[in-house]
């Protein structure tokens, strides 16, 4: 813990003070007034004055309590609990002393005891529903922080003080070697010499610094593959007064500069000013300067129509300049310090009635530090209201695209970014990098300020700025397809990815591989891979997602990945890698046996779970392969007569060819064919204790039981279809195998492979065993 967590003026001057006590000891009249202008590094001084004076038992118990949340909104949690816990000693009957007591021990970290806290003002105070809300926020915080998110955070490390450094905001169009980061900070060298007794630190100016060429970074190329932000930005160029931010322009010697905003052009800044006379406060308002190369000049404040006592701050501008949003507290507002926007008028010259935007983004507490990035039309702000963490949480507001007119549904429901974006301290000040830094992806990488204290964040200051970038997950798909009845690998295969945005096609190598890299994948997207090669049925694979990826199945890159060990912008993301070894095909030259159409003993009839398959078969030939021409071939087993074999097995290919026609293939695509029992079934391994082998005459006599010879001939009582020609029309001018000059309704094959037309004799055969 900091020996003063400070908080900054900007975010102090949106919270408002609870209490108030009338006591007679000046001391602690001079204390409270100074406490309730939120004046609380002032407050705390003359605090703990009237406690070492007071012998008064009960102002020295509110004393207490009030020095308590001086530390608290301070954001010393650690001097906070310790007062906190000595006003309970005191017997102090104030049900709040418990929830501060919460709020700091959840500040900590320290769960349990934010927990027992909670409960008791719960029960103390059972109408406030803080006590409530603290505890599901509570839960939230162990949750989320159990859970991450793909979000990276680091300290941006030299650019930050010993004091406070906050809010910093890019130019976009300046060059990385010119002034590009800009940001508040209250550091030495800030042209107020006064300390502000709100925070016990100096005025706070804006800040520029730039960043290094393309020679310097190859200069600093980082070799150690560990993310490093010293690595972008020359801090030496580090400054708050040069080129127009001197007095004249930007930055004054008795007020607050900050929280800044550019236009699209990036030659005009927008940002906050807090007034102050003698040390006194004056207001806050939204001022404007032009930016003129590398000056600035034409220093302005921007006039919006509110009362003269209403304070504005934390602008954040379209890049149109047509939107300002703005936080403020005006009257019929939600609760707090709300966000507003004001539209440009350009006829007038001048900006609109402020508008509220709105129950999806306000709430009754305090909203500030809008940030609207005009290329997402996203929102991000923090709040105090809105459930989270503690303190103030940055949230997500996302831009609703069916709402033209109507502001307080320009934004859909906000939603926090969560840990470690978001922490138990107070988080806000939010800001994005170019696209073009983060590979054509918005809203990758940025920076944001946060209070918060721990050895993971080594932060510098009272309020450091942080880098962050969301954590990115390379996906790579490699497979390889194969011939399923031999394993042989099959070149020149189209295999196709198609996802909701486009497709991409590869073509297999000579050893039948293939590979998708990550430029072909986003996240969170359902995928179909769908591989073609002549002759070969279509195979179709849905089960390709990069959504509800486990984090075990996810490999973080090294230098030692093996696809990435060369790319430093890598190092420290994810990688995942999927597999589809190996996607067998089946060629259209051999029959595709129909495993469900089978007949009743010595009979022709389609059973009902036959006509199912065959429907199948129907929608592949009417949809799929609507040129397809097809062989339908039934088997018999050795049992029974040639003559009754090859009559039965091509009546029942007839009645498939029948059934088809009846559901809408055309009939000169079906070729019916009675095999009789000329291909017995060829196994290729062992089945339901078959051995391997073609399941001839030969084969089943030698079978020791009668059960097993029963299932073989079973087997090879089957009905299949192949493919004869891919291009009907071809097919009717030329029919392969098959005489010109029959209209082939009975046919048989002979050994050569053409099919001979027969004629056909009803009856029935059961007499035979077939």
């Amino acid at each position: 813990m900091k020996k003063s967590q400070k908080i900054i003026p900007f975010l102090l001057l949106i919270l408002v003070s609870s209490f108030a006590f009338s006591q007679n000891s000046g001391d602690f009249k001079k204390a409270m007034k100074a406490f309730d202008n939120l004046e609380y590094g002032k407050a705390e001084t003359i605090f703990k004055r009237a406690y070492s004076r007071s012998n008064d038992r009960l102002e020295k118990n509110k004393i207490s309590f009030k020095l308590a949340q001086c530390y608290f909104f301070l954001g010393d949690y650690k001097k906070a609990e310790m007062n906190l816990r000595r006003t309970l000693k005191m017997r102090h009957d104030n049900p709040l002393v418990y929830y501060y007591l919460a709020e700091c021990y959840k500040g900590m970290e320290k769960f349990e005891k934010a927990q027992e806290q909670y409960e008791i003002y719960s029960s103390l105070a059972p109408d406030d529903p803080k006590g409530i809300n603290g505890i599901k926020s509570l839960e939230l915080s162990q949750k989320w922080i159990i859970e991450g998110s793909k979000y990276r955070v680091l300290n941006a490390g030299k650019i930050n003080s010993s004091s406070n450094d906050y809010s910093p905001a890019l130019n976009p169009k300046a060059k990385n070697d010119q002034y590009k980061f800009y940001f508040t900070s209250s550091r030495d060298g800030a042209l107020g010499k006064n300390l502000n007794h709100q925070t016990g630190q100096p005025f706070s100016d804006i800040f520029r610094l730039k960043g290094f060429s393309k020679k310097d970074k190859a200069r600093k190329k980082n070799t150690s593959n560990i993310l490093n932000p010293d690595d972008k930005w020359d801090v030496e160029s580090i400054t708050n007064t040069k080129d127009g931010l001197e007095e004249v322009a930007v930055n004054l010697k008795n007020s607050e500069e900050g929280v800044i905003s550019f236009d699209g052009r990036g030659n005009k800044m927008y940002f906050t000013r807090a007034l102050f006379s003698k040390n006194k406060y004056q207001g806050r308002r939204i001022f404007s300067a032009e930016l003129r190369g590398n000056v600035f000049e034409k220093t302005a404040m921007e006039v919006i129509p509110v009362d003269t006592l209403v304070d504005l701050h934390g602008p954040s501008v379209s890049s149109d300049n047509k939107m300002l949003f703005f936080s403020a507290e005006i009257e019929g507002g939600f609760g707090g310090s709300d966000i507003y926007v004001s539209k440009y008028d350009r006829r007038k010259k001048s900006w609109g009635e402020p508008q509220n935007l709105g129950e999806n983004i306000n709430s009754s507490g305090n909203e500030a530090f809008a940030h609207y990035n005009s290329d997402t039309k996203n929102l991000y702000f923090s709040s105090d209201g809105r459930m989270g963490m503690g303190g103030l949480d940055i949230f997500k507001a996302e831009h609703n695209p069916s709402i033209s007119d109507d502001v307080t549904k320009m934004f859909q429901e906000a939603e926090n970014l969560r840990y470690p974006i978001n922490t138990c301290y107070d988080d806000f000040g939010i800001t994005f990098e170019d696209e073009k830094e983060s590979a054509g992806i918005p809203e990758m990488k940025g920076y944001f300020s946060s209070n918060r204290v721990g050895s993971r964040w080594k932060s510098k200051g009272n309020t450091d700025i942080y880098y962050f970038d969301k954590k990115r997950t390379y996906y790579n798909l490699k497979g390889k397809v194969i011939d399923v009845a031999d394993g042989a690998p099959i070149k020149g295969a189209k295999v196709e990815l198609i996802g909701p945005r486009s497709s991409k096609v590869k073509i297999t190598k000579k050893d039948g591989t293939f590979n998708f890299s990550d430029e072909n994948f986003f996240d969170d997207e359902d995928y179909r891979l769908t591989v073609n090669k002549d002759w070969f049925f279509q195979v179709v694979d849905t089960t390709i997602s990069t959504s509800h990826i486990r984090n075990e199945d996810l490999v973080v890159i090294t230098e030692k990945h093996p696809l990435y060990s060369d790319d430093i912008d890598k190092m420290g993301h994810d990688s995942y890698e999927m597999t589809r070894m190996p996607i067998e095909m089946r060629t259209m030259r051999r029959p595709l046996v129909l495993k469900s159409v089978l007949f009743d003993l010595g009979k022709s009839d389609l059973r009902n779970e036959s006509k199912a398959e065959l429907d199948s078969l129907a929608s592949l030939l009417n949809n799929d392969w609507p040129n397809h021409v097809i062989e339908l071939r039934s088997h018999t087993d050795f049992r029974g007569s040639d003559t009754l074999n090859t009559r039965l097995s091509f009546d029942r290919a007839l009645s498939c060819v029948d059934y088809l026609v009846s559901v809408g293939v055309d009939s000169r695509r079906l070729i019916p064919v009675g095999m009789a029992d000329t291909e017995p079934t060829v196994l290729t391994s062992e089945t339901m204790g078959l051995s391997p082998g073609s399941l001839s005459r030969e084969y089943i006599e030698r079978l020791k039981t009668n059960s097993l010879k029963e299932m073989a001939h079973q087997k090879n009582r089957r009905t299949d279809f192949k493919v004869l020609s891919t291009d009907f029309e071809s097919w009717l001018e030329n029919p392969e195998n098959v005489e010109k000059s029959s209209s082939i309704k009975d046919a048989k094959i002979k050994k050569d492979g053409k099919v001979v037309p027969m004629k056909k004799s009803s009856g029935n055969y059961l007499q035979q065993p077939y």
